[in-house]
């Protein structure tokens, strides 16, 4: 509920008051000079600073229905704003309450989609002129363009989830392997640069794409992250389980999660939407290397109270799922994948094989944080 109170704010914010208006022309002239201004910064027009309210509202006018500014904005546009142009493109405006931000704020700033309030109502409009432009490109050509645009978008995205770091040069290598469109550097440039202006969970420097997980570290932690992993090999799913890895939050279910998540139900008698939440937490703790102390915190967290007997018998199965878990440091390999002595098939490609041991020594520090010694505490 609190969400949906915010997301009606926000969309109470960003619209114009009043009926809709489908002309752009009429549109501009609602907008404050401060809106024009900021839309015109998002449309790099030159000498804005300059020009007094009207004579903004009409360069704006002729930027805004160039084919290039929109083709290009529309090239880029993520699927929920390409539903949103899609929606608007076959209607006079669209009426739904339930748009989130998100599929409109960027081609909001542009200028190619404004939205109305009036009695509680929230209306979309894509202006005449702004459909006019784009009717007038080379429709097929546009279609297709775009479709490889957001591919390439769709793997710079999932290596930087799935590797932390990657060449890319690597990054082209795995696309055109895996793809049939000879992808160039300099396209890849081209396209990395028309989404400049846009909130990415991605950037590239000095020919690395790197995931914005990483933000904050300094040259010397890039380097010596680079140094650790110069001899291993990357991991390469198939393009579908690849492509995946484009959305942030995605990680493989395997087997060893949905014990850990039936021991939690079963064992430590907690909800199914308690145990999903608590086996996503530990998933991403194991996939930032956290310590098992760190991990076990995930627990204390809920206030769940674990007997020793438990102890000894979740334990285990944590560490089997952070043995089987992908990690940057191996360049999306498991740890178990990795062991020294991993099991290949004829064509050379690693075989899932058992995880590491998930004995306890002695003398190691006990996992339930106690700071004591596991002899002398939950053995």
């Amino acid at each position: 509920m609190e969400l949906e109170k915010e997301m009606r704010e926000l969309n109470a914010n960003n619209a114009i008051k009043g009926a809709a208006i489908t002309g752009l022309k009429d549109i501009l002239a609602r907008l404050t000079k401060d809106r024009l201004n900021f839309i015109a910064a998002n449309c790099a027009l030159e000498g804005r600073s300059k020009l007094k309210k009207q004579e903004l509202a009409d360069a704006l006018f002729e930027r805004i229905t160039h084919a290039f500014h929109l083709r290009k904005a529309f090239l880029t546009a993520e699927t929920k704003e390409w539903e949103l142009v899609s929606r608007l493109l076959k209607a006079p405006y669209v009426q739904d309450n339930r748009v989130f931000a998100d599929a409109y704020l960027f081609l909001m700033d542009k200028g190619l989609v404004f939205s109305f309030l009036e009695k509680d109502k929230l209306f979309f409009v894509m202006p005449e002129e702004v459909k006019a432009a784009f009717k007038r490109l080379d429709q097929k050509k546009f279609r297709e363009e775009r479709a490889a645009t957001q591919l390439v978008l769709r793997y710079t995205e999932a290596a930087a989830n799935l590797y932390g770091i990657c060449p890319v040069h690597k990054l082209l290598e795995i696309i055109n392997d895996q793809n049939d469109i000879g992808l160039t550097e300099e396209r890849f440039n081209d396209i990395r640069l028309s989404v400049s202006d846009k909130v990415l969970a991605w950037d590239v420097q000095s020919g690395f794409v790197y995931s914005d997980g990483l933000e904050g570290e300094s040259l010397e932690d890039y380097e010596a992250f680079l140094d650790s992993v110069k001899d291993k090999p990357y991991f390469v799913p198939p393009r579908e389980e690849l492509l995946r890895y484009a959305d942030i939050d995605y990680f493989e279910r395997t087997p060893q999660l949905e014990a850990l998540k039936g021991y939690i139900m079963q064992q430590l008698g907690k909800a199914e939407r308690m145990a999903d939440a608590l086996v996503d937490d530990i998933q991403l703790a194991c996939s930032m290397e956290e310590p098992l102390g760190v991990i076990m915190e995930e627990l204390e967290l809920r206030k769940i109270q674990l007997s020793k007997k438990q102890l000894n018998e979740i334990v285990p199965i944590i560490i089997q799922v952070r043995n089987t878990t992908r990690m940057w440091s191996n360049r999306g390999y498991t740890p178990a994948e990795l062991s020294p002595d991993p099991v290949r098939s004829a064509d050379g490609k690693v075989v899932q094989f058992p995880v590491e041991s998930s004995k306890i020594g002695r003398n190691e520090p006990c996992p339930c944080g106690s700071g004591k010694k596991y002899k002398k505490c939950c053995l």
